[in-house]
């Protein structure tokens, strides 16, 4: 059963225009194609959505309004959507590794480099090294991004291969380390740049919409000792942001294909985790609410919090997240140009247990690797001959 037959056709017919073709020739240059979705954030647990240490969490007063809410930093929303497709991806080279080295092939034969040496013409084959390491053995990919420690230069990107989907799509850095211009007379990689691929993905910060005063409260912890079955005298506070709190955010997407869309839809409606201490508080839910296309960008998470707030924050509870969803696609449909169109989280939850997803994926991503490898190759290398 094909993907489209297991899942329908999910995505709304008004985004047809506003999504890149895989083939074209210029995918690498935008066109500000963009796809913007609005979101909910439901916290199912006591989170703790800030960045590092143990400050307070981050607070910011809403204008034009009397509340002072919780904030989800872009950079954690980043951070958890790219370790969730990764998540993803590693689930599709579990199960089919051989299809997986079909797109590694690919990215070992790329190009070869026509160069003229002492009279006589040469190639010199371009392969990104990390797939080229472990073509034969394909279970062995992975991709991931190193946390701080050692070399702090190298913190974040030492673990990445810089061409897989979240490459690709979240950002990445080619360096001689991920990409090699093999010059076989002298059996050394003469590629000596450091490229920077930029993000698509562009996370608003995600706002509650219940003031602190509700949505904060400070949790009493004992530290418990290992091996021991009771808890010291050492009690800290801590802030959390309670359980029933939403958040209500917006990502926009530039320049992507339909199946990159699909792929990170799948990705943001299966995150359940998010903030510090995520193996003991940090459960949340997602909810998508709407999706637009369009050359521009037309709401933003601040001002739907703004609106929100404005209908519940005098609550004395918080509101259901049904509730918040009916008003949130009441703004959003009737928002002048800036009309969306519903999605169901569902449907994109099932999507990403289909390994077809990961496959279309993949195959877009190739193409897209191969196109700014080629731009690459073509200011690098001037007037030699790229095949």
């Amino acid at each position: 059963m094909s993907q489209k037959e297991e899942a329908g056709e999910i995505l709304p017919e008004s985004l047809k225009d506003w999504l890149r073709d895989p083939q074209e020739q210029d995918r690498v240059y935008p066109k500000n194609k963009k796809i913007e979705i609005v979101f909910l954030i439901e916290a199912v647990n006591a989170i703790l959505p800030r960045t590092e240490g143990v400050e307070d969490i981050t607070l910011i007063k809403l204008p034009g309004t009397e509340y002072e809410v919780p904030v989800i930093l872009p950079e954690k929303l980043q951070a958890v959507a790219r370790r969730r497709m990764l998540a993803h991806l590693r689930r599709f080279r579990d199960a089919n590794p051989e299809e997986l080295k079909k797109h590694l092939e690919k990215l070992v034969n790329m190009y070869k480099i026509k160069a003229k040496k002492k009279g006589k013409e040469v190639e010199m084959p371009v392969s990104f090294i990390k797939a080229k390491q472990i073509l034969d053995n394909p279970e062995q990919w992975n991709c991931y991004i190193q946390p701080p420690g050692g070399d702090i230069s190298k913190a974040t990107d030492v673990g990445m291969d810089a061409y897989c989907p979240a490459c690709a799509l979240f950002g990445t850095v080619i360096t001689d380390e991920t990409l090699e211009i093999r010059d076989t007379e002298k059996n050394r990689n003469i590629f000596a740049e450091s490229v920077g691929v930029k993000s698509r993905v562009e996370f608003d910060p995600a706002f509650a919409i219940m003031d602190q005063e509700k949505s904060v409260a400070s949790y009493t912890h004992n530290k418990v000792s290992d091996g021991v079955s009771w808890t010291g005298k050492s009690l800290y506070e801590e802030k959390h942001v309670v359980p029933g709190t939403i958040f209500v955010g917006k990502v926009t997407l530039e320049d992507v294909t339909e199946a990159e869309l699909k792929g990170f839809l799948a990705t943001l409606a299966t995150l359940d985790r998010l903030g510090g201490r995520e193996r003991l508080f940090g459960t949340i839910r997602v909810h998508l609410a709407g999706i637009r296309g369009g050359s521009y960008e037309t709401v933003s998470a601040l001002e739907l919090a703004r609106k929100l707030a404005s209908k519940f924050g005098d609550r004395l509870y918080p509101p259901s997240v049904d509730e918040v969803l009916n008003e949130l696609n009441k703004i959003l449909v009737g928002s002048g140009d800036a009309r969306f169109t519903p999605i169901s989280t569902s449907e994109f939850k099932k999507l990403a247990e289909n390994m077809e997803t990961w496959d279309n994926l993949w195959k877009d991503t190739v193409e897209y690797d191969k196109q700014i490898v080629y731009r690459i190759l073509k200011l690098i290398r001037g007037e030699e001959k790229i095949t």
